[in-house]
């Protein structure tokens, strides 16, 4: 590349929504949706899809739901799902056994509790910054897609593939904004085509069907026709009751609905904070740490407290240095704790790792900064803020 031409602008548009994986999409087309004898069906493909709301960065589940009113006994209750997304009991139900029988999600059996796991989805998100030579990408499910209640109709109306073309199309957007459409601000222009035949036969149904599913998902996926063909009687025909002429679509654009998008933090915030949950996430699990869904969560909103701070740390260098350290002391304490058997003794696991995160923090101020670096993060911190920033100060050490 000459040094003559600027590097491309970084990617400014993504997906708000969930991470799916390009090789569990890969598994459904080519293992289990031809198989004549038991192919897989839109209420098992719809279900995973909907899973992949509940997981953590390591693919656990340890509840399937989001309301913070349902007991911790009750999270793991399939109702949840039926009743957040407007699906019968034993639709979820049964789909639910065949994503287990088909090996989709598992059971995972700890000394204090049990939770549910999206198979490989720990290993294919490792995958993505690894050095191995088996890559892995992904694509995000908007967010909007489940808030509109579309699975319960695909699935009453049995569009078996209707969510496999939901998940092509995303996989498309994402592709479009990743690579070919980097320093494009407006979402309308990210946009694409499909031909009535390719969706006839991604369905396998007839045009007034695609019609039909096109309807259903035009709050999210919009589809203009534009491509039309008329379609005129034949003059051979003698025994003709009525004249009439059809309009046949041949070709759509398609753009995804611009609430579906998000700005990319320019700082790269959000991206760091995903980084250090899945690291969190990778020490727990491979430490088998017995900690619940909610007790996850409290840790998360630590590691974002971290993360905040992380970002007035990068005019010395020491970002990235903070966040490694931190989050292995909490990591190397909870771990500690729980070989000892002593972890089951603290009230509140939130609150014990919010304290060990600042206690951690005020180490790595002593062991790894010199005043120099102190005076500058501050002195940056007091020109943004108008006053000098309470995490560096020496009293807060104890």
């Amino acid at each position: 590349m000459s040094v003559l031409i600027p590097p491309p602008k970084p990617q400014t548009l993504t997906i708000d929504g969930v991470k799916f994986f390009k090789k569990h999409l890969d598994k459904i087309v080519k293992y289990d949706l031809e198989l004549s004898y038991n192919p897989i069906t839109t209420s098992e493909i719809s279900l995973f899809m909907i899973l992949h709301l509940y997981t953590d960065e390591m693919g656990q589940i340890r509840s399937l739901t989001k309301d913070p009113a349902v007991s911790e006994r009750k999270q793991l209750c399939i109702s949840n799902i039926s009743t957040e997304h407007e699906l019968t009991y034993e639709t979820v139900k049964k789909a639910f056994d065949k994503l287990l029988e088909r090996n989709y999600i598992a059971e995972v059996h700890t000394e204090q509790d049990m939770h549910y796991e999206i198979v490989d989805y720990g290993k294919y998100n490792n995958l993505i910054t690894s050095y191995s030579e088996e890559k892995s990408s992904y694509f995000h499910i908007p967010m909007a897609l489940f808030q509109e209640k579309i699975f319960g109709q695909l699935i009453k109306q049995r569009y078996q593939r209707g969510p496999i073309l939901l998940l092509k199309l995303c996989e498309y957007i994402q592709r479009q904004i990743g690579t070919n459409r980097r320093t494009v601000e407006d979402v309308e222009l990210v946009k694409g085509d499909r031909t009535m035949s390719y969706l006839k036969k991604t369905l396998n149904t007839t045009a007034k069907r695609v019609r039909n599913y096109l309807s259903i998902i035009k709050n999210v996926f919009s589809f203009v026709p534009v491509e039309k063909k008329i379609k005129e009687p034949s003059p051979n025909r003698q025994n003709r009751r009525r004249e009439f002429i059809q309009v046949c679509i041949e070709k759509f654009d398609f753009t995804l609905n611009s609430v579906c998008f998000k700005k990319i933090d320019e700082i790269g915030q959000k991206k760091t904070f995903a980084a250090c949950k899945k690291e969190m996430a990778a020490r727990i699990k491979n430490a088998n740490i017995p900690l619940k869904f909610r007790q996850i969560k409290d840790i998360e909103k630590s590691i974002s407290r971290m993360v905040n701070y992380s970002m007035h740390f990068e005019v010395v260098n020491l970002s990235k240095k903070m966040l490694n350290y931190t989050i292995s002391s909490v990591a190397d304490t909870l771990e500690e704790l729980h070989l000892k058997g002593l972890l089951t003794s603290i009230k509140s696991i939130g609150a014990y790792a919010n304290r060990q995160f600042t206690k951690a923090l005020h180490e790595f101020r002593e062991s790894c900064m010199d005043e120099g670096d102190v005076i500058e993060i501050s002195h940056t911190y007091h020109k943004l803020y108008g006053y000098y920033p309470s995490f560096l100060e020496e009293k807060d050490r104890n």
